[in-house]
């Protein structure tokens, strides 16, 4: 059996409810005519029993079609039964009725009904097969010279034409669907590419290229144990991030404490840089796991500036609610320096700040100038 779209399902769902509604129209308005409209050559026993018999399988009929799954055995089955009524038309309705010539009994209205109900649920060629049985069923139950079984035919290829224009659309509908959800996966699985890369690139400046721009400064030797143990930190990050890729993505959203995260950040030590006295006041604060993580290592990333490049060894680390988010800061009161005038090539609060706090939507903003310190601003909002 083929796979079916949410276009095509939902189609087969209305075709089954209209085909409920369209026998217990028919299947009541029949009765009535039936029963008010008795005379010979019907048999009363004949009519009865009919009637009955057609209200009672109507009612399982609609009953199991509004069933989530209706199954195509049921239209198959309303088909033999309309037959087996068709058959014994002669003895259930009156004789003005079997000698026009277009059918205007209420054999007529089940039988109609039938035809279309046949095609909203039963496959061709199963579907015009089942009108041309129910037409010939006609014939033979009234013999004689009329119109009503052409017309019968009629109606099933006007109700085939209608269905097959309707499935064509569904189906249509269903590769469009398709496609977009390929093209949106496709669009998801880049942005997911282009994101991995993107953290590769700010571990790498936060770790080799940081420690390569140290010693490149003299601040550490090659000889020296702190260079050791720098590098060795960074080699351990790096074989962290090759042996879990998919672990810090998989826990996003899971809520983690901002608080904890800033102060583990707080008191790491900067392997070969000096130092800081920071003054912290972070309030306990749970976010999503993929917020925090990128705040406390745009954090981190700002007090290695700090260390690094203002010359003092005070800071401070802030953070309070606003609104449904957060708002984190870091100051300090060193030499300063003009955001504007900062190399393209440097990455350090380009990417290791404000792409980290865009990349999980947040914002990041340096306020500085030269000789009155720095303030790095990050705000995240649900």
């Amino acid at each position: 059996m083929l796979t079916q779209g949410p276009a095509q399902l939902q189609l087969r769902r209305k075709s089954a409810r209209l085909s409920a509604v369209l026998r217990a129209a028919s299947a009541v308005g029949a009765a009535l005519v039936a029963v008010v409209g008795f005379a010979p050559p019907a048999r009363s026993v004949w009519v009865a029993v009919a009637v009955v018999g057609l209200l009672l399988w109507s009612g399982l009929f609609i009953v199991l079609m509004f069933r989530p799954e209706p199954r195509s055995w049921l239209c198959a089955g309303d088909t033999a039964v309309v037959v087996v009524l068709c058959l014994a038309h002669g003895n259930l309705v009156p004789a003005e009725v079997l000698g026009a010539s277009a059918g205007s009994g209420w054999i007529d209205m089940v039988a109609g009904s039938g035809i279309f109900i046949a095609q909203f649920g039963l496959r061709q060629p199963l579907a015009m097969a089942a009108a041309i049985a129910i037409a010939a069923a006609y014939a033979v139950g009234a013999p004689g010279i009329r119109d009503a079984p052409l017309i019968m035919v009629l109606q099933g290829l006007l109700g085939a034409t209608v269905v097959f224009l309707l499935r064509h659309g569904a189906r249509r509908a269903d590769l469009a669907l398709s496609e977009e959800a390929a093209a949106r996966a496709s669009a998801r699985a880049r942005s997911a590419a282009r994101t991995d890369e993107l953290d590769q690139q700010r571990l790498l400046h936060d770790t080799v290229l940081a420690t390569l721009t140290i010693v490149g400064t003299g601040s550490i030797t090659r000889d020296s144990a702190a260079l050791t143990e720098r590098a060795a930190a960074d080699l351990a990050v790096i074989a962290d991030l090759r042996a879990h890729p998919g672990v810090a993505r998989d826990a996003a959203h899971e809520p983690a404490p901002l608080d904890v995260a800033l102060r583990t950040v707080v008191l790491t030590r900067r392997v070969g840089l000096p130092s800081l006295d920071i003054e912290f006041d972070v309030p306990p604060l749970d976010l999503p796991h993929e917020v925090v993580e990128a705040l406390s290592q745009a954090i981190a990333e700002a007090l290695t500036n700090v260390a690094q490049h203002a010359d003092t060894r005070a800071a401070g680390v802030t953070a309070r609610r606003a609104g449904e988010g957060v708002t984190v800061e870091v100051c300090d009161s060193g030499r300063g320096f003009d955001p504007a005038a900062v190399p393209s090539h440097r990455r350090g609060l380009r990417e290791s700040v404000y792409g980290r706090m865009r990349a999980v939507g947040g914002s990041a903003r340096a306020v500085s100038s030269p000789g009155a310190g720095t303030r790095v601003v990050l705000r995240w909002e649900p």
